[in-house]
């Protein structure tokens, strides 16, 4: 049941309908090639890194999920932008392989440890929510300091 009730998380913090606000996809929606690149400053990461994080993030989870060795490297962590479409095309994969993984992963697993970290199953596929629901706040930020971008929600 418990992970029945995380699919439903994902699925709402990603696609919609999410109790805190504007989704991952209601965000990106609207949001062209050109601006993808925008940044609040030269020190900030751009909206298609934001993205493109996001999803190396979740291909983290899928992973441990699977039981495979992994570990995140910076150039993984934030990887070299690809064409907004592209970018565009991995985080919605990466929603599809996420949700696949925890279909086929065992209940009784959430309770255990994620090998090489100090925390179980279940506080890191809440994590991956969370974590996606931060960067979906520093995009919206990005969005509204920029008048190209419109606002939709």
């Amino acid at each position: 049941m418990e992970t029945k009730n995380i699919i439903i998380l994902l699925k709402k913090s990603f696609n919609g309908h999410a109790w805190h606000g504007p989704s991952v996809m209601e965000v990106l929606s609207d949001i062209r090639a050109k601006e993808a690149s925008s940044r609040l400053s030269e020190n900030t990461h751009s909206i298609e890194e934001l993205v493109l994080h996001m999803a190396a993030w979740r291909n983290f989870v899928v992973n441990k999920l699977k039981g495979e060795e992994f570990e995140m490297t910076d150039p993984l962590n934030f990887p070299k932008p690809d064409p907004w479409e592209k970018t565009l095309s991995r985080i919605k994969q990466s929603q599809d392989e996420l949700l696949d993984a925890l279909r086929s992963f065992p209940e009784n697993k959430l309770v255990e440890k994620v090998p090489g970290r100090e925390y179980d199953f279940y506080t890191l596929l809440h994590g991956i929510i969370q974590h996606d629901i931060y960067h979906t706040g520093q995009i919206m930020l990005i969005k509204k300091s920029n008048p190209l971008i419109p606002i939709i929600l």
